[in-house]
């Protein structure tokens, strides 16, 4: 995980109270850990309307509370499903 967020560039790595945060300037991706659920959940930079919104994998954070950053939310359970994030942090990244 660290790896992917990282690749991109100078991203520095700032550990908060309830998050990772991955920023440039401003945080791009804040990752937040769900050990309950078995699931880390990455909050990115982007407006939501541009991303495919799929059930389980994605999903529009406007109007509900949460900690991370940006709108939409990626939802992580296993590697497949970080390098079918990939292009949508990479996104994140190159806009921030």
């Amino acid at each position: 995980m660290d790896e992917a967020l990282t690749a991109w560039g100078e991203v520095e790595v700032a550990p908060l109270k309830h998050c990772i945060a991955y920023r440039r300037l401003v945080n791009v991706a804040p990752v937040l850990f769900r050990p309950k659920h078995g699931a880390i959940l990455v909050c990115l930079r982007l407006d939501p309307d541009s991303v495919v919104l799929e059930e389980g994998f994605t999903r529009d954070m406007r109007g509900i509370g949460h900690l991370g950053t940006g709108d939409p939310e990626v939802r992580l359970v296993s590697a497949a499903d970080l390098e079918k994030a990939a292009p949508l942090i990479r996104r994140a990244f190159e806009a921030a």
